[in-house]
């Protein structure tokens, strides 16, 4: 599965847990891994370094924009 793909995964998974889905699994080193509404930012992390990998922006909020006179 490419890094890609494994993002992807992710990403649905996390919306999952984010609209009521109780609990969601994934494949993540050739293993399964479960995930629930308490454990939630830890795919949230998952999901932050398969995009580093990918040179993707992570969706961390930025701090606001200073305002210049």
């Amino acid at each position: 599965m490419s890094t890609q793909e494994k993002l992807i995964q992710a990403e649905e998974a996390y919306h999952k847990l984010q609209t009521g889905t109780m609990a969601v699994s994934i494949m993540k080193d050739g293993r399964r891994v479960d995930f629930n509404r308490a454990n939630i930012h830890q795919l949230k992390n998952y999901i932050d370094e398969l995009k580093a990998q990918l040179g993707t922006p992570s969706s961390r909020r930025r701090p606001p924009a200073g305002v210049i006179f």
